[in-house]
């Protein structure tokens, strides 16, 4: 059995403890557990971190929010998927080449 203060401890943190502002979050393609528990959680939610949340079922809806020069392709968007086996040997490549000082300071 799930204690109350499990849920509410760091609800409370979040909202009042952190020093950072939500702007918005966004869910994206949620799944079916996530549902109920958001039904509990938002009660201990105030009205104005509750209007910050967002779900996305479907792509149009994710693109209200943003354009599709930010979003991967697999959300609609225009963004290729980055080859990260590619991204590390070139990374690897670069720290044999600047180990000892990192990579050379442009500014």
């Amino acid at each position: 059995m799930v204690k109350a203060d499990f849920l509410i401890n760091p609800l409370f943190l979040s909202q009042n403890c952190i020093p950072g502002r939500y702007k918005r979050a966004h869910i994206i393609n949620e799944s079916l557990v996530l549902k109920p528990v958001w039904a509990i959680l938002k009660q201990f939610l105030s009205e104005k971190i509750k209007s910050r949340v967002y779900f996305h079922s479907d792509i149009a809806d994710l693109l209200e929010f943003f354009p599709r020069s930010v979003l991967p392709a697999e959300y609609g968007g225009d963004l290729t998927d980055i080859d990260a086996n590619e991204w590390l040997r070139r990374a690897n490549m670069e720290h044999g080449t600047n180990s000892i000082g990192g990579q050379p300071n442009f500014y």
